[in-house]
């Protein structure tokens, strides 16, 4: 099976890399003309500029190129099956948000067999440092005690490329969590900050039966004993 995965340097591209070991990798090091005479069974696009800018910002150009154009470039690549990661994000009238949306809008017009994964939080060993990450280390956060998270695993997403299942495919747990539930777990006295954030992940159907709390457990199972 010849499989082209991008974003491969960190996170959940790069946890993807791992399960699919001899797949080409399409990073910022080399060059997307490098795969457009090939054919593929699989392109899974994990790659994006995740920068949560807003409409006041100045936004680069990279910013629009990795979130759309490189979308557009890839489902032009000869392949049977497109995989494309967005975001729950994409309901949000955010720049970030509106990017996912153009893409997904891309793939279902380009790809004849796709899925489009919008995942909550992700949690792997792979990931960059991140808020559920500070809490682990018992580090400051900007978010306040009463912000709302809802986790799924790359062992979720990984669940989901393997299936047959096609279209839009929500990824979320049965259930959110607090940012101080989660300090709880760990038994850390975190200092929490003044932003208020909510992802609003349970107004959606979750197809997974594990809540927020199962898999951060899971995760510190696998990766933190």
């Amino acid at each position: 099976m010849k499989i082209l995965i991008t974003g491969t340097n960190r996170g959940l591209g790069k946890f993807l890399h791992k399960q699919f070991p001899n797949a080409d990798t399409l990073t910022r090091d080399n060059h997307i003309n490098e795969f457009k005479d090939k054919k593929y069974d699989l392109i899974i696009h994990c790659a994006a500029s995740v920068t949560h800018l807003t409409w006041q910002d100045e936004i680069p150009y990279s910013f629009y190129y990795d979130n759309v154009f490189l979308t557009k470039k890839l489902v032009g690549i000869p392949h049977k099956k497109f995989v494309y990661i967005s975001s729950i994000d994409q309901q949000k009238i955010s720049p970030y948000g509106i990017t996912k949306k153009i893409s997904e809008s891309i793939v279902k017009e380009n790809a004849n067999d796709y899925q489009i994964i919008r995942p909550t939080g992700l949690l792997g060993k792979e990931m960059k440092k991140n808020t559920f990450q500070k809490i682990l280390h018992n580090e400051t956060i900007a978010l306040t005690s009463n912000s709302i998270m809802n986790y799924v695993l790359y062992d979720d997403v990984l669940d989901v490329i393997n299936s047959k299942d096609s279209g839009i495919i929500i990824l979320s747990a049965n259930g959110s969590v607090t940012m101080k539930e989660v300090a709880d777990i760990f038994n850390n006295d975190i200092k929490f900050g003044d932003i208020y954030f909510d992802i609003n992940a349970d107004s959606y159907d979750s197809i997974l039966k594990n809540s927020s709390i199962d898999n951060i457990n899971k995760y510190m199972d696998k990766y933190e004993k």
